[in-house]
């Protein structure tokens, strides 16, 4: 009963500062008699609301998320975060308000703009200035501009074809957009999946530079590129490199450093070579990604790098700026930028306030998805260095199951599993984790992995008007070599061989956890010269 009646009461308590929101100034608090006061009055052991409900959340077990918890369970005002005074005891209060580039900030945290304080990342985007210098609310924004280029409609396509880029910026706008739970990300995050499925089917012909783009979007969306439905994105990507001749965009160098591909020698001199190329009259954009790329391969791999070059690199860069703060344009400002928080390059001989002042009055007169895309990193006092999947869980979702949300599977279901094996000596060519509803058949199941995956796509002969499987993927039945598709199925929790089923796939009602196969394989009746 006491437990219920806390419940209620908190519930109660997060409700009224819901509706404060609309009723007080997004700076205040809403007391429960429906004074408004600051939330730095909230949780300082004053009765600033006049009937305490300001003070009512404020211990260990139940500290208001707009306070601040200290890391031994204190629950202090947040006006007393980085005041200069231990107030919570254990420093926690102002152990990250005066930091160096080397110090990492705890979980739950995020650098300031400036670099030299972490704050908890919930109270970013909240109408307070936490930060020194800029503030954590500036790309807020630009944060709610990108949300806002989804687009209504198809569930599979809301995002647009330049969803890969639309990926990294959010995920550099907020750390939290592909973590577990987030509906933004796994909506992303499938989209980039089904997306890239249908691509690669349709176009073998991906360019190089997409696919970069899509290896980086997989990275930040929490999808191992190295194992895309059986397909390593990351091995191609490096086999597309290796057939490089005369040049290589340092792009792809960067994007396979990132990926933890092994880096090589070679790799160093095709970034070097592309730093020196000058195949247009402004080239400092390219300089600036062969110059994180080189960075990268120093810094994460056993392969010698000359520090010296990467030092001259980025001297080099430096003397492109101009008196105004820009270099060249938008674009390659934002990429210099980034590329000179190597060893906190723009330290010296940089006008680093200017390039950030330009970066933000470009974005505040006209926002455009490449704008965004390119100066977010460098708001945050990042670069594209910083794209990696160090944020995700451990144990991510399997990509199937990401999918099957796109697919709006509704009403009771159960898990069933899926194979394609081809030949006598069974090559799996996939096997998939599939939630249907309850009662489900297998042409079902057919038709679902087909839409998860066009590659997939299934043909049929129609039998007295029911349909039997004739094709895969422009895999046909072959009568002159005696191979055709079977359907098999195997009960769950079984030892023996799968069944053979001869009835039609829209007859055959499906078990929970089982599994269906879908075999090209020599008839049985068959027999071998």
């Amino acid at each position: 009963m006491e437990i219920s009646v806390l419940i209620s009461l908190l519930a109660c308590a997060f409700l009224c500062y819901a509706e404060a929101s609309t009723q007080c100034a997004s700076a205040e608090f809403k007391c429960s008699n429906g004074r408004c006061i600051a939330i730095g009055y909230l949780c300082d052991a004053s009765n600033s609301c006049g009937d305490n409900s300001d003070e009512q959340f404020c211990g260990s077990s139940h500290c208001h998320p707009l306070a601040f918890q200290c890391f031994n369970g204190n629950c202090i005002t947040r006006r007393w975060f980085c005041n200069g005074r231990i107030n919570c005891g254990d420093n926690s209060d102002e152990r990250y308000c005066n930091i160096d580039s080397s110090v990492q900030c705890p979980p739950g945290w995020i650098r300031c703009p400036s670099g030299s304080r972490c704050i908890p990342y919930s109270w970013v985007c909240d109408g307070l200035k936490d930060c020194r210098g800029d503030s954590e609310e500036r790309n807020c924004e630009l944060k709610s501009w990108l949300l806002s280029r989804r687009k209504s409609g198809s569930r599979t396509d809301r995002w647009g074809s330049q969803a890969h880029r639309i990926a990294v910026a959010l995920h550099f706008a907020d750390k939290f957009t592909f973590s577990p739970g987030n509906s933004t990300g796994e909506e992303i995050r499938c989209e980039l999946t089904t997306q890239l499925l249908q691509r690669l089917a349709k176009d073998k012909k991906m360019n190089s530079q997409e696919l970069a783009l899509y290896v980086h979007a997989l990275l930040v969306a929490c999808r191992d590129p190295r194992d895309f439905f059986g397909d390593d994105l990351v091995k191609d990507l490096r086999r597309r490199v290796e057939a490089s001749v005369n040049y290589t965009n340092p792009f792809l160098i960067l994007v396979l450093c990132n990926a933890g591909d092994t880096m090589t020698a070679r790799d160093v001199d095709r970034v070097t070579d592309a730093y020196d190329s000058q195949h247009r009259p402004f080239w400092a954009d390219s300089q600036a990604l062969a110059s994180m790329a080189l960075s990268c391969i120093s810094s994460r791999s056993s392969v010698s790098v000359d520090e010296r070059i990467l030092k001259d690199m980025l001297q080099e860069l430096k003397r492109r700026q101009f008196r105004n703060g820009t270099v060249d344009n938008f674009r390659t400002t934002a990429l210099v930028t980034q590329a000179l928080f190597i060893h906190d390059s723009y330290k010296k001989d940089f006008d680093l306030d200017s390039a950030m002042k330009f970066l933000m009055d470009g974005l505040n007169r006209s926002k455009s998805l490449l704008n965004a895309y390119y100066a977010l990193p460098a708001l945050n006092r990042e670069s594209l260095l910083n794209v990696s999947s160090s944020h995700c869980p451990k144990e991510p979702d399997a990509e199937e199951e990401a999918l099957q949300k796109v697919l709006d599977v509704a009403g009771e279901t159960m898990t069933v599993h899926y194979s394609v094996w081809m030949g006598e000596e069974i090559n799996v060519g996939r096997t998939w984790r599939l939630k249907v509803r309850v009662n489900s058949t297998v042409y079902d199941a057919i038709e679902t992995v087909a839409k998860i995956d066009n590659r997939q796509k299934m043909e049929y002969n129609v039998v007295d008007g029911k349909p039997y499987v004739a094709a895969l993927n422009g895999k046909d039945d072959d009568p002159e070599m005696g191979m055709f598709w079977f359907v098999y199925l195997k009960t769950p929790n079984s030892d023996k061989d799968p069944k053979m089923v001869e009835e039609s796939p829209v007859d055959i009602k499906l078990m929970p956890n089982q599994e269906i196969i879908l075999w090209y394989k020599r008839g049985p009746w068959a027999v071998r010269a």
